[in-house]
């Protein structure tokens, strides 16, 4: 049975997954990443905290993030070509860190 490390200071004090994906929603919606709630919900097939940073910032970043990876198929996207990449939140305030992908960076 595996156990779950125990949450550390600095774990402890990030958003939930649930919070920081709807901060993610919020700075996602929007042509071409859904224009309701659950079109953008829909676009975002992955996510994790990351207590160390993301590398994907240009360098690995000292504090937590949640990190997506979005994914947009050219069916689901106005100009119908597909879009692939990660939108990286702040883990405690759920402000965009980075992000690459277009319309965003």
């Amino acid at each position: 049975m595996l156990v779950a490390p125990p949450l550390t200071a600095q774990a402890a004090d990030v958003l939930s997954e649930g919070r920081a994906r709807a901060a993610a929603i919020s700075i996602l919606q929007g042509d071409p990443y859904g224009r309701t709630p659950a079109d953008v919900a829909q676009n975002i097939v992955a996510s994790q905290l990351l207590t160390g940073g993301s590398k994907r910032c240009g360098g690995k970043a000292t504090k937590p993030v949640w990190e997506f990876h979005v994914v947009v198929p050219a069916n689901r996207n106005p100009n119908g070509s597909p879009i692939d990449g990660y939108l990286v939140i702040d883990a405690r305030t759920g402000k965009m860190t980075c992000a690459g992908l277009p319309l965003l960076d």
